[in-house]
This record gives structure tokens, sequence and C-alpha cells, in this order.
């Protein structure tokens, strides 16, 4: 199966890791001159993983967006570890971490069949639609928060 890392340590008393997947065709317009995925698209690869754990768990775009909060990422990083070719069918798995910070630590793989092409991580901060970077949990996150320690998710 490859390389497996652990990008974030897990905190004592943490509820179960939450996982969702994406699963999509790798398109022609991804491929480059070399006949496999140009790096540069994997980062639309990982938010297809966080678009699948928003609509699984009820943290996606539109709660942000109708709270005015944002999440920027503001780390990401990636290992490359077997190429992607056109029309290969990929499975993204999205998983967050527990963290008492206000942020979202996301682990990711790409996987092709049971072949682990990438795997990476990203850090989203909490900010209002203004970038001022929130310390308090706006609401629709505090109640995901509880929910997911009550093991109701």
């Amino acid at each position: 199966m490859g390389f497996s890392k652990t990008y974030f340590d897990e905190e004592a008393g943490s509820p179960p890791l939450l996982t969702a997947e994406a699963t999509r065709r790798i398109r022609f317009e991804e491929i480059d001159p070399l006949g496999m995925v140009w790096h540069g698209r994997y980062p639309s690869f990982l938010e297809d993983g966080r678009i699948a754990f928003g609509d699984r768990f009820g943290l996606g775009y539109m709660e942000f967006k109708n709270s005015r909060i944002a999440a920027p990422v503001v780390q990401m990083h990636l290992d490359y570890l077997a190429p992607l070719r056109f029309d290969e069918m990929i499975t993204i798995s999205a998983t967050l971490h527990w963290t008492e910070s206000m942020r979202l630590n996301f682990s990711y793989s790409i996987r092709c069949g049971k072949r682990l092409a990438a795997q990476g991580y990203t850090v989203q901060l909490f900010t209002d639609m203004d970038g001022n970077m929130l310390f308090v949990a706006p609401k629709f996150v505090e109640t995901f928060r509880r929910q997911w320690q009550a093991g109701a998710l």
C-alpha cells in the first residue's frame, strides 16, 4: 500500500477521527505533457475531500458563508508518492483531527485502487469576512464540536 505518514499528534481524550471520501475520475485537462497529473492539480483534489467532508458532517462552505465566517488554508503539505494518469478513478479521503485550538487540521490520502498516490495535510484558521482571526468558535462550529465529542456524528 506504500508510504503512510501521520501529520498530527492526537490529543489525549480526543474523540475518534472523522473521515469522508470523494471519488472522481482524472480528466484529460489535468494531465501534463509527461502523461501524468500535474502537481498543481492536487490542491483541488484536497478540496474535493473537504467538500465531501462538509457534505457528510454539516461543516461545508455554505455553513461558513451563512455565518459570515471564513476558514482560509494557512498551511498545506503534500507528499507525492505515485503518478496519477488520465481516466483513472481516484478516492480522496479527508480526515479531520481533533484540536482544542480554533483551527481545522485535515489529513488526506489520494488512492487509485489500493495504490497510495499522495498524502498530505492542510491547516485552516477561522476568520471573519475581513480576515480577522477568531479565537472563539462560531456557533455552528461549537455545535459540531459538541456533537463530535458526544459521538453523535
